[in-house]
């Protein structure tokens, strides 16, 4: 018998069903000790009402939602939770997407005043008064929101951290897949004149083509060997452990100043004693920016000419009518130059 069980401890027998669920007293509480006659008792009980209940019960427990099958409230409050849920998730989506817009064109979201008074609130808010002109979902959720409304500079926020996570996410899991991967690093000064550090991968994804992926953002204290390893070896080692990763890494790119390219304290000597195979390879838009630099700051003739090229530009964008004139002969504009901050000098 499936049900039959016993105690050790007091050397009777009971009914597992009704223990759990109630029934006789000699098969829940006493005990039954009468071997003799066990046969007759077993076929007794086993064919006992309380008994076939319980063992219903014990075979449908947990397998179905009493509450929802007797509660009719109950059920359709479910019903009515989901689809909330369902709502929410539409209205989030259509967040994330107007985000994904702003990046993909390189777009600030805020704006300089986002009150709903305001002319110009920024064109995340833009966009999303546009999604809402013509998706009657969004339309109700912006005039009826009281909790959440999806417009705040805080939401925002959140929600590229969380996509950042889920990029970041991604690339990890192509990194771990890949035979081979290659590392650019360098360090840029932000709007706040706080020192970062940028990570970049080079490696193969799974369609077998040759992708570039930005990884993050890392605020350095300093610009020396130390720090800058330290921010740098901090993410690999998340990435690609010593042990299974650390023949992975093949190739690294840096710029060619000596904190960088030091054979006896540099990065490259620091990263290279943790990962072996990773050889030092020159950036080379820095070689291209110091060749420039030096042709254009030491030879007369590029120096003027540059002068001359960079006075063009100046000519047509400080005068309207002049940009129009070129516009209708030419018919297209001239590019607007934008100067170049060179953060290392050879």
């Amino acid at each position: 018998m499936e049900w039959l069980t016993a105690s050790s401890s007091k050397n009777v027998l009971f009914c597992f069903p009704c223990l759990l669920f109630g029934g006789e007293v000699s098969w829940t509480r006493t005990g039954v000790t009468d071997l003799k006659h066990l046969e007759e008792k077993i076929k007794g009980h086993d064919s006992s009402e309380s008994h076939l209940t319980n063992v219903l019960k014990l075979s449908l427990f947990g397998k179905s939602n009493i509450a929802l099958q007797l509660n009719e409230a109950y059920r359709k409050g479910v019903i009515k939770h989901n689809e909330e849920v369902d709502k929410n998730r539409y209205i989030l989506s259509k967040f994330i997407d107007c985000v994904n817009f702003c990046g993909a064109f390189e777009l600030a979201l805020l704006g300089h005043n986002e009150t709903e008074e305001s002319l110009n609130p920024g064109v995340f808010r833009g966009l999303v008064d546009f999604v809402s002109s013509i998706d009657s979902a969004m339309e109700a959720h912006l005039k009826s929101a009281t909790v959440f409304k999806g417009t705040s500079k805080t939401i925002q926020n959140e929600l590229l951290d969380c996509m950042l996570e889920v990029t970041k996410e991604t690339i990890v899991q192509q990194l771990k897949s890949t035979d081979y991967v290659a590392v650019q690093a360098d360090d840029t000064t932000d709007v706040s004149t706080k020192t970062q550090s940028v990570l970049v991968f080079r490696y193969i994804d799974g369609n077998s083509k040759v992708v570039e992926r930005f990884y993050c953002f890392s605020y350095l204290k300093d610009s020396s060997a130390d720090t800058i390893s330290a921010a740098i070896l901090n993410e690999l080692n998340l990435i690609l452990p010593e042990r299974s990763g650390k023949e992975k890494l093949i190739a690294r790119s840096y710029d060619g100043t000596s904190v960088m390219r030091g054979a006896s304290g540099g990065v490259k000597k620091k990263i290279r004693d943790i990962y072996p195979n990773a050889h030092y390879v020159h950036c080379y838009a820095h070689q291209l920016n110091l060749i420039m630099e030096q042709a254009a700051s030491k030879i007369s003739g590029i120096r003027i000419f540059f002068k001359e090229l960079g006075g063009i530009t100046a000519l047509f964008y400080r005068s309207p009518k002049r940009t129009e004139v070129l516009e209708q002969i030419v018919a297209r504009r001239i590019p607007k130059g934008s100067a170049t901050r060179w953060n290392f000098n050879i």
